[in-house]
């Protein structure tokens, strides 16, 4: 086939079958159209791998930027946490400073745990609703965070009182809950044991009021004395309220924000009024925007006296007065968890009030008293014994160093010892027993039959 000038194209076809001249013009337009597309694929192959690549490595980088961003929170929750830390062994640290200087009382705890057998605790609510209790976590004790149907709190004091009317009480906070909106947690001095009087500021991140209260059958009463507002508080700070005649400052790492003066002595003073403690409590709103708050939980309360109390000489009387019983295993070994009353004490820190551990700020010569009541008798053939343990510091490892009165017999509850012994400071003592079998410790309500009583009678 030729054109209308009779030429043949370049590529025409010039002879043979049709047949072969189709598929030579398809396979060629195929070969073509497929190398075009392969190619076009080529290519976006190549976007492909990119866009992966850049995909992979921005989320290389989201994930770094988080595992940073974790490791930096961590790393912020570890600072915070060794600042509390430190804070607490600081504040322990002046309490008990300032107990050797003036010789009074020092009390702390760093809760490891939350130990009934030294705090009690009264409970305030707002409505007939129940009060969760105050339980330990991460090392920070506060209100239960779960099971709160209203607004409440729990109030605790310390059960060794402080021995004068001149003290200092200071908190380390700990997690900040709610605290920006809610001053759901504070500190308690001058507090009678039953809370029927007490002083105590309220904490927020960033105010704190001092007010004068009562609790009594669960109803709170408050009346705000004075505040300190545009601060900011956060975990790890330390407040302090310190009260002497009827001046009351408030101080915040140690730096006085507030001063108060009581002239009208609203808040009584005394012998029955040198509790210490704090308060940590929740409220909750109701209605369509309802809301539960907390405050500051507490890493640690650390309380002294900062005056010499006006008793001469330097000893400590310790009882029992509940009438629960306390099991013991036979055998030699210090008391239980028996005391709970400390009837008197100077220039000595009672360590552990429970176990009746003594610590030492004097050396001399000490006479020492133990009594042990038992809920069943000894028995014919066997013995009863009390027994006195020391150890150099609080941390040391306890000893038996004396042991006395004994007496066998089926109608025997009692025994009782005393030992004079030289004492150095800072060595801890406690009361021991002997029995053969198992059996139970308790007191009576006058603390005569169960105790540790002990006096310096001379100088090193």
């Amino acid at each position: 086939m030729t054109s209308p000038d009779k030429k043949i194209p370049p590529g025409a076809y010039s002879g043979g079958s049709i047949r072969n001249l189709q598929k030579v013009t398809w396979e060629s337009a195929q070969a073509s159209v497929m190398s075009s597309v392969m190619g076009s694929f080529a290519g976006l192959d190549a976007v492909g791998t990119n866009l992966n690549t850049a995909t992979n490595r921005a989320r290389e980088a989201a994930n770094s930027a988080q595992a940073g961003a974790a490791q930096a929170q961590s790393t912020a929750k570890a600072v915070q946490s060794t600042s509390a830390s430190n804070a607490s062994e600081i504040a322990k640290l002046k309490s008990e400073q300032t107990q050797n200087e003036v010789g009074g009382a020092a009390v702390s705890d760093r809760f490891d745990s939350w130990d009934t057998t030294k705090w009690t605790v009264a409970k305030w609510a707002e409505g007939s609703n129940a009060v969760p209790d105050i339980v330990v976590a991460d090392g920070q004790a506060g209100i239960t965070k779960s099971g709160n149907t209203g607004t409440g709190g729990d109030f605790a004091l310390y059960k060794t009182p402080l021995m004068t009317d001149s003290q200092t009480v200071s908190i380390v906070l700990g997690r900040p809950n709610q605290a920006s909106q809610f001053t759901g947690s504070g500190l308690l001095l001058r507090a009678a044991i039953d809370l029927s009087s007490f002083a105590l500021a309220q904490i927020g991140t960033t105010k704190i009021t001092l007010q004068r209260a009562t609790l009594i059958a669960g109803k709170l009463e408050v009346t705000t004395w004075a505040e300190a507002s545009s601060l900011t508080l956060s975990t790890g700070d330390t407040v302090s309220v310190s009260a002497a005649g009827d001046k009351y400052e408030v101080l915040v790492n140690g730096i006085v924000v507030l001063v108060y003066r009581d002239t009208a002595v609203s808040t009584p003073v005394g012998a029955n009024n040198r509790w210490v403690g704090f308060f940590t409590a929740c409220a909750i709103t109701t209605g369509w925007a309802g809301a539960t708050y907390f405050g500051f939980d507490v890493e640690s309360l650390a309380a002294a006296d900062t005056s010499s109390p006006p008793l001469v000489g330097t000893g400590w009387s310790l009882c029992r007065q509940s009438a629960t019983t306390v099991a013991h295993a036979a055998g030699k070994n210090r008391f239980g968890a028996v005391f709970d009353t400390v009837r008197q004490m100077t220039n000595v820190n009672v360590v552990d009030l429970p176990s009746g551990s003594v610590q030492i700020t004097k050396p001399g010569w000490y006479v020492m008293n133990v009594g042990a009541q038992w809920s069943k008798p000894c028995g014919t053939g066997y013995t009863y014994s009390v027994g006195l343990w020391t150890a150099p510091n609080p941390e040391g490892d306890w000893r038996l160093i004396r042991a006395s009165g004994d007496v066998e017999g089926s109608k025997i509850y009692r025994v009782s010892g005393g030992f004079v012994v030289f004492a150095g400071a800072g060595s801890v003592w406690a009361p021991g027993y002997n029995v053969a079998g198992a059996n139970d410790m308790y007191g009576d309500p006058s603390g005569i039959n169960t105790y540790f009583d002990g006096s310096l009678c001379s100088f090193a």
